[in-house]
């Protein structure tokens, strides 16, 4: 072999080590790895914590607001052409039935604080299906709820949330002993972790939760958080710092005392079932496993 086919060969070796080199490196594996599905489930079950909490300005805020327009009266606060917190203005559209109201909310309690901008509509109906301007006692049979918030920041113990909001519910047989709360909520935003299993690094996650025939209860001590009790299912998805997308299928049981169980599936990982126990009052993960607050 003469110089000159020796140098081809050799620049012809380098090209395929080059092509090898782009293909391992463009083909890098997105699964998400074993050694993090405990870590990755644990930070699904502290985002859905934050999302439902009261405390953390989770969909516990709605869930007060949808229980007080389910009983007969105005969502508190709600002052036409003003602004500030705990304000609104406030419209209603006779020939839909459809009442629209804007609220800017804010709060905070210890470590948490939230600030954001919500908008309802919501129509009331009787047994008919028949809208009513107004709720009547004893006529009001449901009442449908859309809500969307804006972006906003929302600060916690564990996980810093910075996302959208928007969810639709019905709550039924309003003239029963039991009415049922239906529908589903849906988040979506960049989290931030303060958790010794998670560091600080920094989620982008989407989740939607399906409530199925649950029922409102309002805390007998403070009056003030409303909890749900029965069963919900959620999906959840989010890509990590790492550039892999984990995805959990979670099944939710509410107990109407402020906590949730969580069994949350690794779909995205071997399957394995991790449960845990939420404060929804506040909006925090509490425990891995299934535990009472006595």
């Amino acid at each position: 072999m003469n110089k000159l086919t020796k140098g081809f060969a050799a620049i012809f070796a380098l090209a395929l080590l080059l092509v090898a080199g782009a293909l391992v490196t463009g083909c890098k594996s997105t699964s998400e790895p074993v050694a993090d599905q405990e870590v990755d489930s644990r930070a699904a079950a502290d985002i859905t914590a934050a999302s439902l909490g009261t405390e953390s300005g989770g969909a516990g805020v709605n869930f007060a607001d949808v229980n007080a327009l389910a009983n007969g009266k105005e969502l508190s606060g709600i002052i036409p052409n003003k602004s500030g917190p705990m304000s609104a203005n406030a419209s209603y559209n006779d020939t839909t039935g459809m009442h629209t109201v804007t609220v800017d909310r804010s709060g905070s309690a210890g470590k948490y604080s939230f600030s954001t901008t919500i908008l309802y509509q919501y129509i009331y109906f009787d047994a008919s299906g028949k809208f009513m301007k107004t709720f009547q006692s004893g006529v009001t049979d449901s009442i449908w709820v859309s809500f969307s918030k804006q972006r906003s920041r929302d600060a916690g113990d564990r996980v810093d949330v910075d996302d959208t909001a928007s969810g639709t519910w019905t709550v039924s047989k309003l003239t029963s002993t039991q009415p049922l709360f239906n529908g589903t909520f849906s988040r979506s935003g960049t989290d931030t972790f303060h958790t010794l299993e998670n560091g600080d690094r920094t989620f982008t996650h989407a989740f939607t939760i399906t409530f199925i025939n649950d029922s409102l209860v309002t805390d007998k001590d403070d009056r003030k958080h409303v909890y749900l009790q029965g069963p919900a299912t959620s999906h959840f998805t989010a890509t990590t710092p790492k550039g892999y997308t984990i995805t959990r299928d979670t099944k939710i049981e509410f107990n109407g005392d402020g906590t949730a169980f969580l069994d949350v599936t690794r779909t995205s990982g071997d399957g394995t079932v991790d449960s845990y126990t939420i404060d929804v009052k506040v909006g925090v993960w509490k425990w891995k496993g299934k535990l009472r607050i006595k």
